[in-house]
């Protein structure tokens, strides 16, 4: 990996003319060929916050819109200017103890972004004059839009016509409105009047940039001091850069900076191309100041993905608590006791993932990270990304379609209008006559009581009935009812919509696209179970995981709908009262909105904080009954075994409490 991207970098800068590289992002220190004049020294009181290759200084000292953005152009930055959910995420937990309140924003607690339609009512930009597109940066909703609004209203409002700059809030508002009452929720965005006064976060560009052969840095710490610089490509047998001119700053230093130490520069973050890398320099001429690009290698950032391989860091460089990360990881591996007896949990894979790179991993005895786990119930999930891709295809033409377009045994009678939302929701009416978690796996047991395997697509089409309790038409006012044979017919419609087997079509539309190897079971039957049971490593199910993390996207690619991502994540079902989760279509969203998961049998799942880039995959110890190559129900079997104990809001809370906000 390294030497490769090393040779990319190599080629690409050695023939940067002829291939009209317009920008390359490095950065660089350097500490002995500068002179020191004493105003660049660290200032102790100052600390700044880095995300990728950002900078940012919380400033607690009320100030107008206007006057926030004077000083922090004074200061060498700007207002902050959010270009990623994960980066809107990081600002809203760095500022969440501002007090700073605005009149005319309901009295709720906000601070300054650096937006405004000052010039044009109505058309937002930031204060570097680029557009704001709220859509290229989630496709969640960042404008408040409450439901305290009329139907089809939402900030921003201009209300009183006096409001014409950008801040977030972080309490719902008006201050103390119920959700029935609210305009719009924490971390969402409003526009006040710029006259409020409040807290703002400054935000400095610490990249570099390379054009026509300049390499310029704009800030870069050695020892107590901080610069900026420019470089020029200089001939080398390799790659080699020289500096021409250099000046101190007066920016604080900031974490995990860039450092110059025994004539090497070592570079935290190089941005090139959609990828983050390191580099290493080495001072080849101290008089002629030439460093020789030594070393490179991919790192973590928002814009990076595993290739056939992940990266692995330790949690430090992603900003996470090791100390508190190891008890995740001890929950998940430790005996528990239980009425005096250690219990084992039967983990036999853990991954965790930030800022796509891997930064813990663990596994059982005999097991390792090439071993296959299964998903269970976790498949649902993939079934309902495959249900987004199809609609946005245009094979089936939107959530709303009746699965008996399809599903043509369905086209008479009671199921005739039950739509591929109903289905994704777990609400379709119907209940099945036995429990079909069984009946659907492991079969019904004949005369001489064994099992015999059942055709799921068969059973799902014909062995349920509406049930009063459950079925709308009859009156029901809450149908959320678990089923496996609901999935079954969601696989079945996909299938039947795109003219593909499920597995072709998993593989063609996601697995080939995020490098997952996948092997999906039939049911003996030729019905592939899209309810259940994919195979495949702990480190692929992560990949899944942070395809989700990212809204569907996959080293620039859209590989699910962004859209398609948020509205399958968000809580439209409570399931219980007691539960801090609800459903979605085929996923487990926690009710504050914040995170979800996939969930299967023995916990199986795969957690997601896409506001924190934040993912882990666990599974269970399996073991194979019969043809493990297969994949058929005909011939083999999975086995696998509960965890002692195990809480889903309590493990994934310990790895969401290591995370430094």
């Amino acid at each position: 990996m390294v030497s490769g991207a090393l040779s990319m970098i190599s080629r690409i800068l050695k023939n940067y003319n002829l291939k009209k590289i317009h920008s390359i992002a490095i950065l660089l220190c350097l500490f002995f060929f500068i002179p020191h004049k004493g105003n660049g020294q660290a200032d102790g009181t100052r600390k700044l916050r880095n995300f990728d290759n950002h900078a940012y200084e919380v400033i607690n000292v009320p100030m107008s819109w206007g006057d926030a953005t004077e000083f922090a152009l004074k200061k060498g930055g700007a207002l902050a200017k959010i270009e990623t959910f994960q980066e809107h995420t990081f600002l809203r937990f760095l500022m969440k103890d501002t007090k700073t309140t605005a009149a005319d924003g309901g009295g709720a607690k906000y601070f300054w972004l650096g937006g405004t339609d000052a010039q044009v009512e109505g058309s937002w930009n930031w204060t570097d004059d680029s557009k704001i597109n709220p859509l290229s940066i989630t496709a969640k909703d960042l404008w408040g839009n409450g439901k305290g609004f009329e139907t089809g209203l939402s900030e921003p409002d201009n209300f009183m016509d006096n409001q014409h700059c950008l801040a977030m809030g972080l309490e719902s508002w008006p201050a103390g409105a119920t959700d029935a009452e609210a305009f719009g929720s924490a971390g969402q965005w409003n526009d006040i009047s710029c006259s409020n006064r409040l807290d703002f976060v400054i935000e400095y560009d610490i990249g570099a940039s390379f054009e026509d052969g300049t390499l310029n840095v704009r800030h870069f710490s050695a020892g107590d001091n901080n610069y900026r610089a420019s470089f020029q490509l200089s001939p080398c047998a390799t790659v080699c850069l020289k500096l021409i001119s250099a000046s101190e700053t007066d920016l604080p230093a900031s974490p995990l900076a860039s450092n110059f130490s025994e004539s090497v520069l070592s570079i935290k973050k190089l941005t090139f191309g959609d990828q983050m890398y390191e580099l290493d320099l080495k001072l080849i001429d101290s008089q002629s100041l030439i460093f020789e690009v030594t070393g490179s290698s991919l790192t973590s950032s928002t814009l990076t993905y595993p290739t056939s391989n992940w990266i692995t860091a330790k949690p430090e460089t992603v900003g996470i608590d090791t100390n508190k990360l190891q008890k995740a990881i001890d929950y998940a591996f430790d005996d528990v006791i239980i009425d005096g007896v250690p219990t084992a949990q039967f983990t036999q894979g853990l991954v965790i993932v930030r800022q796509g790179v891997i930064i813990a991993e663990r596994y059982g005895t005999d097991a390792d990270k090439e071993s296959i786990a299964t998903s269970w119930s976790t498949a649902k999930s993939f079934t309902s990304a495959l249900a987004g891709i199809a609609i946005e295809n245009g094979s089936i033409a939107s959530v709303d379609t009746p699965a008996s377009e399809f599903i043509t045994e369905w086209q008479v009678g009671e199921t005739k209008d039950i739509t591929i939302r109903n289905l994704l929701m777990m609400s379709s009416g119907l209940q099945e006559f036995d429990n079909d978690a069984i009946t659907m796996y492991v079969g019904t047991q004949n005369e001489e009581g064994a099992y015999e395997i059942v055709d799921n697509l068969k059973y799902s089409i014909e062995n349920r009935q509406a049930d009063p309790d459950l079925a709308p038409w009859l009156g029901a006012s809450y149908n959320w009812n678990y089923q496996n044979a609901d999935t079954q017919i969601v696989g079945a419609s996909i299938e039947r919509a795109t003219g593909k087997s499920l597995a072709s079509f998993a593989e063609r539309e996601l697995f080939s696209k995020i490098g997952m190897s996948a092997g999906w079971w039939q049911d003996g039957f030729g019905n592939y179970m899209p309810w259940c049971c994919i195979d495949a490593t702990t480190r692929d199910f992560a990949r899944f995981g942070l395809l989700y993390a990212r809204e569907g996207k996959w080293q620039g690619s859209a590989v699910v709908p962004a859209a398609w991502v948020t509205e399958s994540t968000e809580l439209s079902t409570i399931t219980s009262p007691a539960l801090k989760v609800g459903y979605g279509y085929f996923w487990w969203p926690h009710v504050d909105g914040e995170w979800f998961y996939a969930a299967g049998s023995r916990s199986n799942n795969i957690y997601i904080h896409p506001g924190l880039d934040l993912i882990v995959a666990r599974n269970s110890t399996l073991e194979f009954l019969g043809d493990e190559n297969a994949k058929d129900r005909a011939t083999g079997a999975h086995r696998t075994l509960f965890p002692a104990k195990w809480d889903h809001e309590e493990f994934f809370e310990l790895v969401i409490d290591s995370v430094n906000q």
